[in-house]
């Protein structure tokens, strides 16, 4: 991650006078998951707003975690409201835990056309999905692996533990556990059906969005191949351009 980022256009009040047309040219096949699913993730044919603000915060290198990216809304938060904007978390965590920052800073603003197209269809596989439960050693039902100087400890003290009452044993196994969480797997995995889409053709969106936000996309066209749409195996080619008036 870069170690100057530029978070300014974030205290202006966003305005949407420049248009531009995005190219998005997949490299890979997509899974543009835009609800949170039961058993089945299920991609949509062309990406969301959301997915589009979160392949623009790639671009900029805005790879914030959960908790740094709260904290960054929250000063937006402060901000807003002495402009007279009432900003709420609501309105931008639908469909997933994922909290965008630049959602105000563009819009989509007209049908989206897919160019030099050769070839498209669906298909299910398999995915990796990772869970994390460092509350409880439950965690370790499904790791894989853990560091191998636990092993041996691990399976005799939780032999032993056996003999005590179910409460008990479950209140050491997680103390141990908590204890040992540094040696042990943050996340473990488990197979899920998910849905790709495998698109030979350039996906043309007409935006609209902020002028300070153009002219930071424009300058990062040498970063786009390693960009992504959807989740971090949709590997894509970008082009931003700009319409001129």
């Amino acid at each position: 991650m870069e170690s100057n980022i530029d978070l300014s256009i974030l205290k202006k009040l966003p305005e949407l006078q420049t248009q531009a047309v995005l190219a998005i040219r997949p490299l890979a096949p997509l899974s543009m998951v835009s609800e949170l699913p039961g058993s089945f993730y299920k991609t949509l044919k062309y990406p969301s707003k959301k997915m589009l603000c979160g392949l623009f915060e790639n671009m900029l290198g805005w790879h914030f975690d959960n908790k740094l990216r709260l904290e960054i809304f929250k000063d937006m938060v402060k901000i807003r409201k002495k402009q007279k904007i009432d900003l709420k978390k609501e309105q931008f965590i639908q469909g997933s835990t994922y909290l965008p920052l630049l959602m105000d800073y563009f819009d989509i603003s007209g049908n989206i056309s897919l160019k030099e197209f050769k070839s498209m269809f669906n298909y299910s596989d398999l995915w990796n999905r990772g869970y994390r439960r460092s509350d409880s050693n439950k965690h370790l039902n499904g790791c894989r692996n853990i560091d191998a100087s636990l092993v041996a400890e691990r399976y005799n003290l939780f032999t032993k533990w056996k003999e005590l009452s179910s409460k008990e044993a479950e209140s050491k196994k997680d103390e141990w556990f908590r204890n040992n969480i540094g040696k042990i797997p943050c996340f473990y995995t488990s197979p899920t059906p998910r849905e790709y889409i495998y698109l030979d053709a350039v996906m043309e969106i007409p935006i609209s969005l902020d002028r300070l936000l153009a002219e930071q996309l424009l300058h990062k066209k040498g970063i786009s191949k390693i960009c992504y749409l959807g989740n971090s195996e949709g590997w894509v080619n970008v082009e931003l351009k700009k319409e001129e008036i």
